[in-house]
């Protein structure tokens, strides 16, 4: 758990920070994790890293529950609180099985027989997921979206066939993205017993969309310009949220990179586009408008 997240360019002066040496929720020792970010700053973050902490395991249950993940929407970071302080939350599968406290739940302040039947729908339609969805749910670090979708493409979404991948000596970063941290990261996530019976028995409650759909759309958009292409997108887009361009790419049967790189065909460009734009005018990368892009797909706005 990072508590809390402290991001500091060392460069910067010589002010000295002090950081707490317990963590404030469980009162085990901390550390400091040092990495690089971009333009080599120096990003610090501090960690408490007690499996028993309340606080983490409330943060992991956030992250669960959370839009990239599971996207439960009606178990809001209050009500998991309070779940989890009533004992009825000690495992992810114990999500699955809240209908065991329903009347419990009724009970609750701010509760009520329709709030819950709300939380309950939008726990059982969770249930019905994707690879990329549950592999952001382990919280495996810095797997997210981006990374969870090269891994879904390579693995054709095979939980089965990832998962031989991680326990066994494949190297990740012969894929796109993903670069040693990550690939230390998934190798080391998946050798600790504990996180490979969360992996394999979380599967029981879910059930997994198949990638039929994902195919025939690209069948479909085979003869477009994009097919086979490196697109990258950038800035604040008029016609498309993120996630929304990320599969308007991917449908086209192109391939959504997440950084400019020589390997980019193109750069979809919105407002306030920052470095990448620059990244791409020096590699030579083509840049498009989000005007030219709709219309090279014939869906001029």
């Amino acid at each position: 758990m990072i508590i809390p997240h402290v991001e500091d360019n060392l460069d910067r002066g010589t002010q000295e920070y002090s950081y707490p040496g317990t963590c404030p929720s469980c009162g085990e020792p901390t550390r400091i994790y040092t990495r690089t970010g971009d333009k080599g700053r120096i990003i610090e973050t501090l960690h408490c890293d007690n499996p028993d902490c309340e606080t983490q395991w409330l943060r992991q249950l956030i992250h669960f529950a959370g839009k990239k993940a599971m996207d439960i929407k009606d178990l809001s970071t209050a009500t998991l609180a309070k779940f989890l302080e009533y004992g009825w939350l000690n495992s992810f599968q114990d999500i699955y099985h809240l209908d065991l406290h329903k009347e419990d739940i009724i009970c609750l302040e701010g509760f009520g027989v329709k709030s819950y039947e709300n939380l309950w729908a939008a726990i059982e339609a969770s249930r019905h997921t994707t690879f990329e969805r549950y592999l952001v749910a382990m919280d495996i670090p810095l797997v997210g979206r981006t990374v969870s979708r090269c891994l879904g493409r390579e693995f054709h979404g095979s939980l089965d066939d990832f998962e031989q991948a991680a326990v066994g000596t494949y190297d990740f970063t012969q894929l796109e993205d993903i670069g040693t941290t990550i690939n230390n990261n998934i190798h080391a996530w998946f050798s600790d017993a504990e996180n490979l019976e969360l992996w394999k028995e979380l599967q029981k409650e879910m059930t997994f969309e198949s990638r039929t759909e994902e195919t025939t759309m690209t069948e479909q958009n085979k003869d477009n310009p994009f097919t086979g292409c490196t697109i990258v997108a950038t800035g604040k887009l008029m016609n498309f949220t993120r996630d929304g361009i990320q599969m308007k790419i991917l449908s086209l049967g192109a391939k959504a990179g997440s950084s400019v790189s020589k390997n980019t065909d193109y750069l979809i460009c919105g407002e306030k586009a920052g470095s990448k734009l620059a990244k791409a005018q020096a590699l030579g990368v083509r840049v498009l408008s989000e005007q030219e892009f709709l219309s090279m797909i014939g869906e001029v706005s």
